[in-house]
């Protein structure tokens, strides 16, 4: 005869499903992390096809297939249109991707909807990834505004030493400003917080793991 699902069966698939329960607390450990898994990537892929792109701009006017004009607008637009494409794309692999010890989760934000993980749809990323590009401008420029001072001190020193350091030091706080403001983003924007019908959560990753294989029906019992 078959085991019918007794009460330690229900416990389990609860235990297993990634619930308010199983919450962890965002600290700077899990932003830094979560940070260094999108920057890199991002900034590696997005390079790569700046160059690409850049390289057959200028072909294309050498061959006079496309105007002075069109190139110089197209170069001018370009990073940023490649960088905020590509950063959909990074913000969809974090939003799914699992840690060593935790996973993100799409948790729904009523209370009633229980406590399963929504899907990672199109339209979710576009939302978090919205959050994370406001904020990285603003807080850009608010930090640029507030630190000019400071930093056009710091630069100009570092830059009168000459040679490559004219041109490493502004690349350098350029890279240094939008990597210190994309972790303070994560970490006070995007983690455990809500957006529209969800939220973004930390769960352990054993609960996310376990979740798949503790719905499945138990095997048949097949001593009488």
């Amino acid at each position: 005869m078959l085991n019918k699902p007794g009460l330690l069966d229900s416990a389990s698939l609860e235990s297993a499903s990634p619930s308010q329960g199983d919450y962890i607390q965002p600290n700077l450990g899990h932003g830094l992390r979560i940070w260094w898994a999108y920057y890199w990537p991002t900034s590696l892929i997005s390079f790569f096809i700046i160059v690409v792109l850049t390289v057959l701009l200028r072909k294309a006017w050498e061959n006079d297939v496309l105007s002075t004009q069109v190139v110089l607008w197209a170069n001018r637009i370009l990073p940023y249109v490649v960088i905020s494409a590509v950063s959909v794309l990074g913000i969809w692999r974090i939003l799914g991707k699992k840690f060593r010890s935790f996973s993100i989760a799409l948790l729904p934000r009523a209370p009633g909807s229980g406590g399963d993980p929504l899907s990672r749809s199109f339209q979710r990323t576009l939302r978090v990834w919205w959050e994370f590009i406001w904020r990285n401008v603003v807080y850009s420029v608010i930090l640029r505004i507030a630190g000019s001072i400071a930093l056009s001190m710091t630069i100009g020193i570092l830059a009168a030493l000459g040679g490559p350091m004219r041109a490493i030091v502004p690349f350098v706080s350029q890279v240094l400003i939008d990597a210190a403001v994309g972790l303070f983003v994560i970490y006070s924007g995007i983690l455990d917080e809500e957006f529209g019908d969800f939220r973004v959560t930390l769960v352990p990753r054993e609960g996310v793991l376990g979740a798949a294989s503790a719905v499945e029906p138990a095997a048949p019992n097949l001593v009488p």
